[in-house]
């Protein structure tokens, strides 16, 4: 009978309409979850008689609405800055991937990342951030793993190269070579430059250099003697010396690099080689313009660097846009330690919530293509940023309106049905 089918089929709206505004419930309770990704009730109509017999038009008779399922909208949210360093966002597609023993391995836009007591780096349920591992040299390779900070002391590394970039003035006169026992009298221009031993102590190096012949200087490194082994404190002792030659428009002709091997004391290791270099010369098929110079102005020095450093402890991390994980340590030493993996999906919007912010892939879905983020349309990485729930709560609320329209509407048909077997019942009576 019409009327009973019709009761049904009121039913089947209620359900479907129920089941719309929990989906909109949940959408609102999560408009202020990081990385959430708001979802929409798709309905689709049920056929359940066809009584056309064949005939032209026909005649069908819909039987109600049931839900065809529940879509993700993976829409971005929109970002916004925090304090922690590890809280991070992807601008553009892709997820962050983690893996725990509870859930395997799941995808998330929640980057709320914090470093457990271990240094591994988790999501707020404990999962372990998935990142490409580096070599100890830094090199990033393409192995997938559990990104952890070792919390260790970066050892020292001794000087091995050092430059000095100088300008020495033309205009100086030439002078009598320098006096070893009393350089900082005799010399016409002092600079200096620290370099490490072995074992990290900081070793003071002085150069003092001094004019012997038109467009010839000499140069000599000095430091005291307490620092080399067997030397004399308050003595300075020379640890290498040299010569320089310009031509006359005070170009850097010759410029041999000098071997250095100094044996310095408390117990570093022997014979430390080291190579100095004051720039390209000419007869190194250089210019001679871009190192050590000999112009007419006043001595200075404008390039002072070499390869050394004393032991370091990790003191920070930095994340940079491509997703690269870099160790400070208070050396002023920095090391890549990882970097971030990103997943993306030929259809995000079948995958599979877990709840904890966490989704998994699907057969829908498809697997996830895992690479390195500002790669292949994946997103790059914010850091210091979080991504909002992209729920949009004015359009909930219209959503939520009409479900709940629906639904007394539904309400009513079945009412209205009711009376209307009333009226049948009440025909047998009379």
């Amino acid at each position: 009978m019409g009327v009973i089918s019709s009761m049904t089929t009121a039913i089947s709206g209620l359900e479907t309409n129920g089941q719309a505004l929990a989906v909109i419930s949940d959408n609102i309770v999560n408009a202020n979850t990081t990385g959430f990704k708001s979802a929409r009730t798709e309905f689709q109509n049920i056929l359940a008689q066809d009584l056309s017999m064949g005939g032209a038009g026909g005649l069908q008779i819909g039987r109600g609405a049931a839900v065809a399922g529940v879509t993700n909208i993976l829409t971005q949210g929109a970002i916004t800055r925090s304090e922690r360093g590890t809280d991070l966002a992807i601008s553009g597609n892709g997820f962050f991937v983690a893996k725990s023993d509870s859930l395997g391995q799941t995808y998330t836009r929640d980057g709320s990342f914090r470093f457990d007591k271990d240094g591994w780096l988790t999501n707020l349920n404990g999962g372990r951030v998935q990142a490409y591992e580096s070599t100890p040299e830094g090199k990033i390779t393409g192995k997938l793993t559990d990104i952890r900070i070792p919390y260790n002391t970066i050892a020292a590394k001794a000087t091995n190269q050092m430059q000095l970039h100088v300008n020495l003035d033309a205009r100086s006169p030439v002078s009598l070579p320098l006096d070893l026992n009393k350089p900082e009298e005799t010399a016409q221009f002092t600079t200096g430059i620290q370099i490490y031993d072995s074992i990290g102590n900081a070793q003071p190096l002085t150069m003092y250099f001094n004019k012997t012949a038109d467009n010839t200087w000499e140069w000599h490194g000095m430091t005291d003697g307490a620092n080399i082994a067997g030397g004399l404190s308050g003595s300075p002792t020379e640890v290498c010396t040299g010569s320089l030659v310009f031509d006359q428009l005070g170009r850097l002709q010759t410029n041999s690099q000098v071997v250095v091997n100094a044996n310095f004391s408390n117990g570093a290791v022997p014979d430390q080689q080291m190579f100095f270099d004051f720039g390209d010369s000419m007869d190194e098929q250089g210019t001679g313009e871009k190192g050590t110079t000999q112009y007419g102005s006043k001595n200075s020095t404008f390039r002072n660097i070499q390869d050394g450093w004393a032991a370091g402890v990790l003191s920070d991390t930095a994340i940079d846009a491509d997703g690269v994980l870099t160790g400070i340590y208070t050396n002023g030493q920095s090391r890549v330690l990882g970097q971030l993996a990103v997943a993306r999906f030929e259809s995000t919007e079948r995958l599979m919530k877990l709840g904890e912010n966490q989704f998994r892939e699907s057969i829908q879905s498809g697997q996830p293509l895992i690479g390195k983020p500002n790669t292949n349309g994946r997103g790059i990485i914010m850091t210091k940023s979080l991504e909002q729930s992209n729920v949009d709560l004015a359009k909930e609320f219209v959503d939520m309106i009409k479900a709940q329209r629906g639904f007394q509407a539904s309400a009513k048909s079945v009412t209205t049905a009711n009376e209307m077997l009333d009226e049948i019942i009440n025909i047998k009576r009379s």
